[in-house]
């Protein structure tokens, strides 16, 4: 799974694609009024960040080599600060109204984030687990 530098790129793009276009999903899907609150999305985004930081301490620490390579691989740290500190500003903003363009956007954003994070928690898990296999 994407071991050389070309395949590497590729894995970023559809990455970037899949989060994007899903992004633009979840935030037409709000601005149409059909989820009217967001702060589930929210605080899911806020835990999968906080998750993706305890894991980057973790594999960091225990596995400094392997963790080293598959963070390399990934942009897993991005998307973990970005999912922490839209969903953060998210959350504060609580009284999010519908059909509002720059809300919209916001939602946007931390799907965006949400998607991202896990589609590079996943690469990492999945990075560490064939690097144990491996040895």
């Amino acid at each position: 799974m994407c071991s050389s530098n070309k395949d590497n790129n590729f894995c970023y793009l559809l990455s970037l694609i899949s989060s994007i276009l899903g992004a633009i999903g979840i935030a037409a899907v709000f601005y149409t009024g059909l989820i009217t609150s967001v702060i589930a999305l929210a605080a899911v985004t806020l835990v999968f960040g906080i998750f993706s930081l305890i894991a980057l301490i973790v594999l960091l620490y225990c596995k400094r080599d392997e963790g080293c390579y598959c963070i390399d691989k990934n942009c897993l740290i991005t998307t973990m600060v970005g999912s922490i500190i839209t969903s953060i500003f998210a959350l504060t903003i609580t009284s999010l109204a519908t059909f509002s363009i720059p809300v919209a956007i916001l939602i946007g954003v931390v799907a965006f984030f949400l998607i991202s994070n896990l589609i590079a928690l996943i690469k990492t898990i999945i990075c560490v687990i064939c690097l144990m296999r491996c040895r």
